[in-house]
């Protein structure tokens, strides 16, 4: 059966609520991010202007002298969203929140209770959004979460698209390959050596070509997708789960090292998921960071093929894209990671390749490790893509007790949990 499956974007989100919550903004050019010295988000005034996403504030001023800049207001921002979500609600108990300006909702089967097609339906939830909220949503309707994501795009600010089974290769012809959902750069590069420029190149390929050209399992899983075969099922969210799982650690002194940087991103990779386990929960989805010294961030958002919180699994998926994010020369003072569109850990939605399987089969072990660490002592036993964060971190304690009690310490000499245990590296 095909799915109706909508997604709801609000268009430069951050700004926009400003823009709701103070008349005297409307019409212009506003853009959040004062306390960081770069851009988080940008109203289309200030896009017309040439500002981006990132750019740093002195920039911006430079080409957009009538800015109104302002402190991101996170609060506001996650009240404007669990409205947003409040109000797909009325009209269908199948949300996925997937982040904090946007959303998808499964309207299939809704037609005959509401005496209106998909189309209908999904722009009276756009027209009551917009009137409640005082902002503007892309929104897109299709019979998979990456056509509907696609779909939203077209027509921004404010518009709606309705990509189906039949039209979409008219509507994929039009979107560059890398600029669909879950493809990142490094699999962009790689798309264009192959001679794919757009969606619906990539799409229209035959199965066995993608075998042949060694595409990995989570872009088959979005060709899948691309074809309107459904793949992604929506992950509701339940009530009293958490919303999301934030882990993140400055270091000093910064530092240029990529592999001490992967290390220290992997360490916190560990870290969320271990809380994620003790909370009986599962990422479907994970956003990644890097803070320069600077203060100038570098993030990306990246879908996990199954729902999972071992810390391999997305460590396999986000390594391609640290390397995206990593610049070489660059100072950096943390790295973070958030887990994002969370889930029970029962919950299991059945996948084409296996994996949400073996990710399962792997649980009862990375609660061994969790009980080891737990009763010996954090860091116990820990992934070898941790090691370099790990000795950093324990040269930094050993070094502050040193000065606490007047004289350097060596390593050996500091008992971890008055027992004297090596560390147990596991390597991923």
């Amino acid at each position: 059966m095909n799915r109706a499956i909508v997604h709801f974007d609000g268009d430069s989100f951050f700004a926009s609520v400003e823009q709701a919550l103070n008349h005297t903004l409307r019409g212009k050019p506003v853009v959040t991010g004062a306390e960081r010295g770069a851009a988080t988000s940008v109203s289309y005034e200030a896009k017309r202007m040439g500002v981006t996403r990132s750019m740093g504030l002195k920039q911006i001023r430079e080409i957009c002298p009538d800015v109104v800049v302002v402190n991101s207001d996170y609060r506001a921002y996650a009240i404007f969203a669990h409205r947003m979500y409040r109000i797909v609600r009325r009209y269908t108990p199948s949300v996925e929140e997937y982040s904090v300006d946007e959303c998808f909702a499964d309207l299939t089967g809704l037609e005959a209770q509401y005496g209106l097609s998909y189309p209908k339906i999904a722009q009276l939830i756009k027209k009551n959004l917009e009137e409640a909220l005082g902002i503007t949503f892309g929104v897109g309707l299709a019979p998979t979460k990456v056509l509907a994501k696609a779909a939203s795009k077209f027509n921004k600010p404010a518009g709606f698209t309705h990509i189906t089974a039949e039209n979409r290769r008219e509507y994929l012809s039009k979107v560059a390959v890398g600029q669909v959902w879950g493809i990142g750069t490094a699999t962009n590069f790689k798309f264009i050596g192959l001679g794919l420029t757009t969606a619906q190149d990539f799409a229209s390929k035959p199965y066995d070509w993608l075998a042949q050209n060694h595409i990995a399992k989570p872009h088959r899983a979005i060709w899948y997708e691309l074809n309107a075969k459904q793949v992604y099922g929506l992950s509701l969210t339940h009530e009293g789960i958490m919303q999301s799982i934030i882990k993140s650690r400055t270091f000093s002194p910064p530092s240029a090292d990529k592999a001490f940087l992967y290390s220290q991103l992997a360490k916190n990779v560990e870290r969320a998921c271990e809380r994620a386990r003790a909370a009986g929960v599962r990422p479907r989805a994970i956003s990644v960071m890097l803070k320069t010294q600077s203060f100038l961030y570098g993030r990306v958002e990246l879908n996990l093929p199954v729902a999972t919180a071992d810390p391999s699994d997305i460590l396999r998926v986000l390594q391609p894209h640290f390397e995206k994010l990593y610049r070489p020369g660059t100072l950096y003072r943390a790295t973070g990671i958030t887990l994002r569109s969370i889930v029970p850990e029962d919950t299991f939605t059945p996948d084409f390749f296996g994996e949400g399987e073996r990710t399962n089969q792997n649980l009862p072990m990375l609660k061994s490790v969790d009980d080891i660490n737990r009763w010996y002592g954090a860091q116990s036993i820990f992934l070898g893509a941790s090691l370099t964060a790990v000795k950093h971190r324990e040269k930094s304690r050993v070094k502050k007790e040193g000065q606490r009690k007047g004289k350097v310490l060596l390593p050996s000499a500091i008992k971890r949990k008055s027992l004297d245990i090596p560390f147990l590296g596991i390597t991923n």
